[in-house]
Parts: structure tokens; sequence; C-alpha cells
């Protein structure tokens, strides 16, 4: 029955989409396919959010000043998303990735299209997101992955933006660039899948170091090297693990990183900065809710380093500033000392 309801779905004009999180990313995309005129609903954790989504067509803890589509539905019941569309959007944080993966997996189908936008790495196991989808969900949907430079809230304010889907197949990628793209938001194919979230998740932790060094008063000069320096990592790991080397000096590879290493708005940054000026780590932690990727993935990148045997010293920097207890200004001493570039 479940699979025949998604297959009458799919062959209708009336494509659903199903959003996996209402954080600010979430509920951006969310925003953006509604006013497109598709049929969108979004689950969030709590009934506070959805209440306010429903009732007063905000997201009043990420987005509380951008208006919202009176069209756009949220539900906190998240198998009633999977049942009523037929393209679903992952967005939650990455450690959250698997849990929801086993919560959705009696529902979900091959019919299914599910498009990755989650940045990270499964500690312990170092899967990517896409893997951990695999690993878990009997029925494989067809996968997407949705990554590049691109902060929410710009997204949601209708700026013009850029990111690449990456897609195996290519009629379902054509399908999802069609539904994606409008005059403010331009989708790039890929068919690598491993780059495009390689590149996704490494940049996190890189522009952690780009905002240390920014607090630290390192200068301009600095953080472009540092830019620099994080592709060269970002794309030794990647080809390492399976990536293309081209993704990496592409949009969900350096552009990604330009964005993230630089802007204020991005929460990797401006932890970095906080650190880079002397705070603790507990002080730099978001107050409301929001994840900060590069923290938790700075211990997948350094594992997936070293079981490769691939040389990331900025990477390793950040993991043992946050992890490790060692000062900004040894850490950066550390750097300058290598004797290897």
């Amino acid at each position: 029955m479940m699979r025949r309801r998604v297959v009458e779905i799919m062959k209708s004009d009336q494509h659903q989409f199903g959003v996996i999180g209402a954080g600010a990313w979430g509920t951006a995309i969310a925003r953006h396919l509604s006013i497109k005129g598709f049929p969108v609903r979004i689950w969030c954790r709590d009934t506070e959010t959805a209440d306010s989504i429903i009732k007063d067509h905000v997201n009043s803890v990420f987005l509380p000043d951008i208006v919202l589509p009176e069209s756009l539905e949220a539900t906190t019941n998240l198998l009633d998303i999977i049942r009523n569309a037929s393209i679903l959007l992952a967005t939650t944080p990455s450690h959250f990735t698997r849990e929801i993966a086993r919560i959705i997996n009696p529902e979900i189908t091959s019919e299914h299209i599910l498009v990755i936008l989650t940045k990270g790495i499964e500690q312990k196991s170092l899967a990517l997101m896409s893997e951990i989808y695999q690993q878990e969900l009997g029925n494989i949907p067809k996968i997407a992955v949705l990554s590049g430079p691109t902060f929410a809230r710009e997204v949601a304010q209708d700026l013009p933006s850029a990111a690449v889907l990456a897609c195996n197949d290519r009629q379902t990628g054509n399908l999802l660039q069609e539904y994606f793209h409008s005059e403010r938001f331009r989708l790039y194919k890929s068919n690598d899948l491993i780059g495009v979230q390689l590149g996704g998740t490494v940049k996190n932790v890189i522009a952690i170091s780009s905002g240390i060094a920014d607090g630290m008063g390192l200068g301009l000069n600095a953080r472009a090297a540092l830019i620099c320096r994080g592709v060269a990592e970002m794309t030794r790991l990647g080809t390492a693990i399976g990536g293309l080397r081209e993704t990496f000096v592409g949009m969900s590879g350096i552009g990604d990183l330009i964005l993230t290493a630089t802007g204020d708005l991005s929460r990797n940054y401006t932890l970095g900065q906080k650190l880079g000026r002397g705070l603790l780590l507990e002080e730099c932690i978001p107050t409301d809710g929001a994840v900060v990727e590069g923290v938790l993935n700075a211990v997948s990148i350094n594992d997936l380093a070293k079981r490769h045997q691939v040389e990331m010293p900025l990477c390793r920097a950040v993991y043992e500033i946050i992890y490790e207890g060692v000062s900004c200004v040894r850490a950066l001493k550390n750097i300058l000392e290598r004797k290897s570039p």
C-alpha cells in the first residue's frame, strides 16, 4: 500500500516534499520550495516550533524575522512526513542522522528520493551521511546530496545563491535540479557524492581555524593562507577516500569554504573567533540550540585522517584546541614550526 501511494505521488503533477528538520536550513529550503508552489511539510522535533510555523508563519527559534508561506505545513509526526511525500530532504544535525534513519526505515521505499542536506561524518564509524542511510534503510531510496556556499538566512531572504547537487542517477538529478532551481537559487550538478559530502564537512573545521586566526588578530594574509591550505587538506583527504579532485576546487569545495571561513553568519567561524579571543569552549557554543558541526566533526576528521594517513595540520590544530586543551598560541606555533608544508 505504501509503495503504491508513493508511486502515485511520483507520477502525479503534485510532487510533495517532506523536510526532515526545522532548523534554519530546513526552514529556508522548505520556504524556497513552498514559494515555488510545491506542497511542502516540515517535521519539527517540538510542538512549539510546529505551532509557530502553522499559526504565526515563522520559525520563532531559528528564523524569527522571516515570514513563511501560509501553504507551508508543519508536524511533529515524522512517519507522517514519509508516508505523504515522495521527495524527502534530510537537514537534521549529523549526529542525529542514524537515529532518523532508523525511525523512518519502516515507511521509506525505493520509490522515494532522499536529498541529504546535512553536512558531517559520523564519529566512531566515520561514515558519510549517505552511507548511514544506505546502512540503516531496508529499502534504499534514490539518494542525492545538496551542498555548497549557502547561508540559510540569505536563502530565506531570496538573496542570490548557488549550490551543488550530487546524484548518481541522471534522471533524478535532472528532476531535482528543475525543482530547486529559481532565479535566485542556482544548482550545479555533480555525480561525486563522496567529494561533495567530504568538502561540506572539512570546511567547517577549517572555518573554525580561520575564526581563531581572526580572533587572535593575525590579519587578512594569515586568513587567506589558512583558506588555501584548508583546500589542500580537504583535497588530500577527499581524494584518499574516493572523491574527485575537481570537486574540491568547485562550488562545494573551495566555494563553501570561502563562505564559511569568512562570513559572520557562520557558526563555525564565529565560534573560532571567540576561541581566538581566549574564551572557553563552553562560552563559545550558541545559546539558541544551533549546532556547530565543526566542533563535532573535528573528531571525525582527525580520526579519518589517521585512518588514511593523511597530513591535516590545520584540522589537527582545531582538534587539539577543542579536545586536548592546547592553547591557540601553542597550536599556531606548532603549525609554524612544521618542516613539511
